[in-house]
């Protein structure tokens, strides 16, 4: 008979990242996509005010914001990501500023172990809460970034890693595009 052999679903190997994961996520939206991060990562969200440039070799750095006397970097992580994306905006000089176009860009300020650093978005969409089989692991993007994917209905976030975002503030991290 069949009775010895039950066929029941393998059960799904938690890889570490997911086992650690909160079930509830930030998601904002970068070009025409949505992403991701641990809500417990995310210190805060503020309105986007225009970095300080500063000299970096980190691409993706587009300078410091002071926050509350502390200084944190940040980054624009849309061209690892291959979004393409419309330049800030450089007034000319006569000319008014338009305030509609990066009216709606965020900085999400990432906090892990007192490391900050921000993230440009183009908006904040919702607290998003996931249950842990919706998260699949991407070992195969190839992109340091990108933590894994997130399938909620019909919806398909990326997670970005937060770690791989307050480590590009040490300066000594390894470049993202390899």
């Amino acid at each position: 008979g069949q009775s010895g052999r039950i066929t029941r679903k393998e059960p799904i190997s938690m890889s570490p990242a997911e086992s650690t994961i909160a079930r509830q996520l930030v998601v904002f939206v970068l070009g025409t996509e949505e992403y991701a991060l641990p809500i417990q990562t995310v210190q805060e969200v503020i309105r986007f005010q225009h970095p300080r440039a500063v000299s970096s070799s980190d691409p993706s750095l587009l300078g410091v914001i002071n926050l509350r006397g502390r200084i944190v970097p940040v980054h624009d992580v849309r061209p690892q990501l291959g979004i393409a994306h419309a330049p800030l905006p450089i007034v000319e000089p006569g000319e008014v500023e338009r305030e509609a176009d990066d009216d709606d860009e965020k900085i999400v300020l990432v906090n892990i172990d007192d490391r900050m650093a921000g993230v440009v978005v183009d908006d904040v969409s919702e607290v998003l809460n996931v249950e842990a089989q919706e998260f699949e692991d991407l070992p195969a993007s190839g992109n340091s970034i990108v933590d894994g994917v997130v399938k909620s209905g019909e919806r398909l976030i990326i997670l970005l890693d937060p770690n791989v975002l307050t480590s590009l503030a040490d300066g000594q991290s390894e470049p993202l595009v390899q």
